[in-house]
C-alpha cells in the first residue's frame, strides 16, 4: 500500500492532534514528534508492501479470485504479519 507524502503527513498530523487532545503523552518538541510519527508510518506501510509482495510471490501459481487463492492469501498474509511482528 503506497501512500503519498501528503497522505502520510495528514495522518501524522491527526495522530499528533489526538495525542495532545487525549493527553496521552507530553512532547517537548512538536517538530521532532511529527517527524518521528511520519517515519513510523512510512516504515509500517513499507513493511506492509513487503508482506504483500512476499504473499503474492508465494501464490504466483494460483489463480487470483478463486476460493483457494483467497483463503491462502489470508493465511499467508497473517503468517507474514505475525512473523514480522506487525
Amino acid at each position: 500500500m503506497s501512500l503519498s507524502e501528503d497522505r502520510i503527513s495528514t495522518m501524522a498530523h491527526e495522530i499528533i492532534k489526538c495525542i495532545w487532545r487525549d493527553d496521552l503523552a507530553d512532547m517537548s518538541d512538536d517538530v521532532r514528534a511529527l517527524r518521528r510519527v511520519k517515519q513510523s508510518l512510512e516504515a509500517f506501510f513499507g513493511a506492509v508492501d513487503e508482506v504483500e509482495a512476499a504473499v503474492s510471490a508465494k501464490l504466483r501459481n494460483k489463480a487470483p479470485g478463486s476460493r483457494d487463492y483467497e483463503a491462502l492469501y489470508q493465511k499467508f498474509y497473517h503468517d507474514e504479519m505475525v512473523r514480522r511482528h506487525l
